[in-house]
């Protein structure tokens, strides 16, 4: 997913703009007054491997998934409802999961 994010909002989230791109593959474009000045995009597999970074398991894949299916945390968001929403789904989910 590609998205655009102000300089002041990627300096107070720059470590969870570095995992989404890491693990999710985002790409993000920094901008100042509707300048962009910066794009943060993910290493190739090939470059992954030559830093040393293995490839992921399967384990590892599954966890990304359910990380990747739980809602973006920004901060315009209400913290309620993210739970709400996270709630919702694990409910969701529990009732496929259980048959009810």
């Amino acid at each position: 997913m590609e998205r655009i994010i102000d300089v002041t909002a990627a300096r107070r989230q720059f470590g969870t703009l570095l995992d989404e791109v890491f693990h999710r593959g985002d790409i993000v474009t920094i901008e100042r007054k509707g300048k962009p000045l910066a794009k943060i995009v993910p290493l190739d597999e090939t470059n992954r491997q030559a830093l040393g970074h293995p490839s992921i398991s399967s384990r590892q894949k599954l966890l990304l998934e359910e990380l990747n299916s739980l809602p973006a945390i920004g901060i315009n968001k209400d913290p309620v409802e993210i739970l709400r929403s996270m709630r919702r789904q694990k409910r969701i989910q529990a009732n496929v999961k259980y048959g009810k």
